[in-house]
């Protein structure tokens, strides 16, 4: 089976290389013929000679290793046309020598610097074309064929006469016949197949105009006529046309139609081009078709490479806003104007209003009317700046409810640095805004809760414990009373009772002191935990509290620590107590230089350390030791019990609480140890 493949594809190759070499022949030698045709009479150059240019265009379609058979298709196609002109033998190998190396020269100076096909799509591809196909070759091979005719001897010419002869016609031959025979042989069947038929119409226009232009232009003016210079500017609507409306294809088709029907006339005594010698009207018509040929070419390959850019562009876009309306995510879009300009599907589907009605600034009826300002305030400031920007905000829903989404925006920019406007995504935070809330409702529940329990457990510890002590309190102030009402009073007694007093007060003294040591023997816990994650549950649990501050929380909880052992509950009991005595100390401070650092460390190889600073007010030397103590407070409505709470929780878990004053700049920093945690085994 694998070698009937093989056996086939040998003889595909095989019968495709006869095709070309039939078909390369053919239009050398039909191309020979039009050369000889369109010769003027009494010149012994052809205006126009096409068998080079035909050449350089099958080379070009072909790849290099098949050079060797369009070479070897055209030297018997060579030979039969140039025998009919009785052109000496040796002559003839000769021009096919210098016929193949002007193809040949164009043709890999062209591979070099072209990969894929010469289509013509771009200016830079038209530049080189000119510059290498159109130009250095004719020029180099025009001083071999030069050198031919001088050696062999052929009519009586001097080198620079044939030179001068050799090249104009080899010029106009490579600009206006190897373009249509590359386009229309990639380009020109598939766009006849799959183009309508109304689209056959402009084309037909453009080209059944043009012909009879030529023909008014190159053909019916006599050489005894009057000619009219401006006459000649006539087929350059036609070629303009055909330039933007069909790009390279059309100008390139065009351009042949007007050269060959020039040549045609003044070959047949017609046109502006036979008032003077037969050599200066062949100069001058070429040069003139040069003249008008360059600029079409570099037009339409201006048109083609603009066409490529859109395209590109276009589906660009078509697969942005495919990948954008299938995304989850928001995403919006605006101009140079600040307004936006697109919206994907996910927000029309969120907002449940059409495109249209959303461009503009329409999107922002759907704004909660008190984020509005707050939104474009800051919309405007970052725009202005061209800055990324971000916030929260609330967005109408098809519902009529409003949804918390978070937007944020991304300037965009050209290549070339130049602003296009923003981008922005946005995603609804609803549930998680909700979340918070809860959090944060737990939050405050938690603490009031706590300070009820705290509360509750020190009044019934008193009440139970200086009950005793006040009732003998009372009992002796009532006594003394009696006793200070008789007459004459019993001072003697009175002030054995004061003294009973005294005892009393100092029992209930004694009471209450020993009420701060049960503080500090209160059950705990301890289990092994991860410190750096019992950190950030804190810290995300005063989001929203940090947020209602204007606080910056700053972590750096680092990465493989060991695990401590503590209680997960009073743990974050003493983080939360710290950083919300930092916000306190920060109220006075300006919203933008409110900041917390907040981070974990290790102390040593068996205690890490967590540091909690801030940028408040600061505490001086004389406090710092007093800001521990049980109702020691600078708050108007604070109870003084949490930094006590905290360090007796600290102190419990086998490690230390204590604050410092920040070296050079505001503020404090409180700093608590938690021993790491060991095995069971270690520790017995």
């Amino acid at each position: 089976m694998l070698a009937r493949v093989k056996t086939k594809r040998k003889m595909e190759a095989k019968t495709r290389s006869i095709l070309t070499g039939l078909l390369v022949g053919i239009a050398y030698y039909l191309g020979a013929m039009v050369g000889f045709a369109l010769t003027l009479p009494t010149h012994s150059v052809s205006t126009l000679w096409p068998p080079n240019a035909i050449l350089l265009a099958f080379l070009l379609l072909e790849p290099r290793q098949s050079y060797w058979l369009v070479l070897l298709g055209a030297f018997p196609a060579h030979l039969a046309a140039q025998l009919q002109s009785g052109v000496p033998l040796p002559m003839i190998l000769c021009w096919f020598i210098s016929n193949s190396s002007e193809a040949l020269i164009g043709a890999f100076c062209l591979r070099r610097y072209i990969t894929g096909p010469v289509d013509f799509s771009s200016v830079r591809c038209v530049l080189l074309y000119v510059v290498f196909a159109a130009l250095l070759a004719p020029f180099l091979s025009s001083f071999l064929d030069a050198g031919f005719v001088s050696l062999v001897g052929w009519k009586e010419q001097t080198y620079w006469q044939v030179w001068l002869t050799r090249f104009p016609s080899n010029v106009l031959a490579t600009l206006a016949i190897p373009p249509v025979i590359l386009l229309w042989a990639s380009r020109g069947v598939r766009w006849l197949r799959g183009a309508p038929w109304h689209r056959y119409l402009e084309p037909v226009f453009i080209i059944g105009g043009l012909i009879v232009v030529s023909v008014l232009v190159f053909s019916w003016q006599t050489a005894g006529a009057k000619t009219t210079p401006a006459s000649l500017y006539l087929p350059l609507p036609f070629l303009l046309w055909a330039a933007m409306r069909c790009g390279a294809a059309g100008a390139s088709t065009t351009l042949l139609i007007v050269v060959l029907g020039s040549i045609f006339g003044a070959a047949n005594g017609g046109g502006p081009f036979v008032s003077a010698s037969s050599a200066d009207n062949v100069f001058s018509l070429q040069m003139f078709l040069v003249a008008i040929s360059l600029p079409i070419m570099f037009l339409a390959g201006l048109v083609e490479e603009q066409r490529e850019k859109s395209k590109i562009l276009s589906e660009s876009e078509a697969r942005f806003r495919s990948m954008a309306n299938s995304a989850p995510a928001l995403i919006w879009m605006s101009g140079l104007d600040g307004r936006l300009n697109f919206f994907n599907k996910a927000w029309l589907d969120l907002t449940g209003r059409t495109l249209r009605p959303e461009l503009g600034n329409g999107w922002a009826e759907g704004l909660h009317p008190e984020d509005f300002h707050r939104f474009f305030e800051k919309y405007d400031s970052s725009f202005s700046a061209r800055e990324e920007f971000s916030m929260e905000h609330r967005l109408r829903k098809y519902d009529g409810e409003y949804s918390w989404i978070f937007n944020k925006g991304v300037p965009r920019f050209a290549s070339d640095g130049s602003f296009l406007g923003y981008i922005g995504s946005a995603i609804d935070i609803t549930q998680r805004k909700e979340a918070e809330t809860n959090l944060q409702q737990e939050r405050e529940q938690l603490a009031r809760m706590t300070r009820v329990s705290t509360m509750g457990e020190l009044a019934a510890s008193l009440a139970h414990e200086l009950n005793q002590p006040l009732t003998a309190i009372l009992a002796n102030a009532q006594a003394a009373e009696r006793l200070m009402a008789a007459k004459p009073p019993d001072l003697e007694e009175v002030g054995a009772i004061l003294k009973d007093i005294i005892e009393d007060n100092n029992r209930a003294g004694a009471i209450i002191w020993r009420m701060r040591a049960l503080i500090r023997k209160e059950n705990i816990e301890l289990v092994s935990l991860d410190l750096p994650t019992v950190v950030r549950d804190i810290v995300t649990l005063l989001h929203s509290e940090a947020i209602l501050h204007n606080v910056r929380i700053r972590l750096d909880l680092g990465h493989g620590f060991s695990p401590v052992c503590g209680d997960r509950v009073h743990l974050q009991q003493v983080v939360l107590n710290l950083l919300l005595n930092a916000f306190d100390a920060m109220k006075d401070v300006p919203a933008n230089e409110r900041e917390i650092q907040l981070w974990v460390m290790a102390e040593s190889d068996d205690r890490l350390k967590v540091g909690v600073r801030d940028c408040g007010t600061g505490i001086t030397g004389e406090t710092l030791d007093k800001v521990f103590e049980p109702f020691y407070t600078t708050k108007h409505d604070g109870l003084g019990m949490g930094l006590a709470v905290s360090r007796s929780i600290i102190e419990v878990h086998g490690g230390e609480l204590w604050a410092e004053c920040n070296d050079s700049k505001p503020g404090a920093t409180f700093y608590f140890t938690v021993p790491v945690w060991r095995s069971a085994e270690s520790r017995n």
